[in-house]
């Protein structure tokens, strides 16, 4: 197993503390934090649910719902 240090760092230690944006909870922030100033429980509910292909019935991915099914190839927005 591969271990590699984080190398991130703080301009600013008042940089690391935060709340978030939609419950108000207090966060702790890293360097390049990709929440989008999101707790993980808020996180957690603003990804789209899983939802079956309507031509196959494989169940897609939220994040993946705009790109179609993998498994027929169906797209949302192909006639």
């Amino acid at each position: 197993m591969l271990s590699f240090a984080d190398v991130r760092s703080f301009g600013q230690s008042d940089e690391r503390y935060s709340h978030c944006q939609f419950c108000g909870r207090e966060l702790v922030l890293l360097p390049e934090d990709r929440r989008g100033g999101a707790c993980f429980d808020c996180l957690a509910l603003s990804v789209a649910a899983p939802v079956p292909c309507p031509e196959c019935g494989v169940t897609i991915p939220g994040e993946d719902r705009a790109n179609g099914c993998a498994n027929c190839r169906w797209y949302p927005l192909r006639d």
